[in-house]
């Protein structure tokens, strides 16, 4: 089983699978799944080297520890992409009423 972003899903995956039946005659693994991936307000994917990065503490601090975990597992889930601090903003909205 292996557990990877659907953005390097040929580019590592396939290798990886190529590789391994090359090298060892095997399939490395045989599930993939799949996670969304988080994005920045310009669409962009969270990166250390862009410094788009949203410290997870700062949002618990800002929106609150539940806030978060619903919002990395209900909108993450499959290829949707989501603008994190724009999501909380929009799950405290309808939590408050």
């Amino acid at each position: 089983m292996l557990e990877t972003g659907h953005d390097i899903l040929f580019f590592w995956v396939a290798r990886m699978v190529m590789m391994g039946i090359e090298f060892t005659g095997t399939v490395p693994f045989s599930y993939v799944y799949l996670h969304g991936l988080i994005r920045d307000s310009q669409g962009r994917k969270m990166s250390k080297t862009l410094g788009n990065v949203i410290d997870p503490l700062d949002t618990i601090k800002e929106f609150g520890t539940d806030a978060l975990r619903f919002t990395l597992a209900f909108g993450t889930s499959g290829q949707i992409c989501l603008v994190l601090q724009a999501t909380c903003w929009i799950l405290i909205y309808l939590l408050k009423g």
